[in-house]
């Protein structure tokens, strides 16, 4: 059987035969793997927008010329800190490429929950962080409130004098 498993043997099988996957710690199969790292990441352009990468090709067909094979990559950078993160962020820069593809004006793909998640648990710690810093405010003063039902000492007289005069 031609180009079945049994006679498959890449560049990564020489890679691999060579021991270079297990010599870098990012991969899983070395021995100095310490499980996954918070920083690189990576952000994507804060209005979603795109490069091309591979310009299309025009093809003449009965239907007239189309174009066909153009590849696009969204503009991306990476920040190797939490500081550079914090400013990436401050900027609008995204953290899913699904958020910057939405920004772009076009239906964004399904997220991982891992990273819907992760949004979710920053959105609970900023309103904790509010909700901790509004406690923490001294309160207003009470004669700043109108309370409803509780007539003021100068209001009751004219009140009553009003409803007696309808009598």
């Amino acid at each position: 059987m031609r180009g079945g498993r049994a006679s498959r043997y890449t560049v990564f099988d020489v890679m691999d035969a060579k021991g270079l996957f297990d010599m870098n710690s990012a991969n899983s199969s070395s021995p100095q793997y310490q499980g996954p790292v918070e920083y690189p990441k990576m952000f994507y352009h804060p209005l979603g927008k795109q490069r091309v990468v591979q310009k299309a090709e025009i093809l003449q067909t009965p239907f007239g010329p189309q174009k066909v094979g153009e590849q696009w990559e969204l503009i991306a950078r990476t920040v190797s800190d939490a500081d550079e993160e914090r400013r990436a962020r401050a900027a609008g820069w995204h953290d899913h490429p699904a958020k910057a593809i939405e920004a772009g004006g076009e239906k964004a793909p399904p997220m991982a929950a891992r990273s819907r998640i992760a949004e979710l648990e920053r959105q609970i710690n900023s309103l904790t962080a509010q909700l901790n810093a509004a406690r923490a405010a001294p309160p207003p003063p009470v004669d700043e409130f109108a309370i409803e039902g509780v007539a003021d000492d100068k209001a009751a007289p004219r009140r009553r004098r009003s409803a007696e005069a309808a009598d």
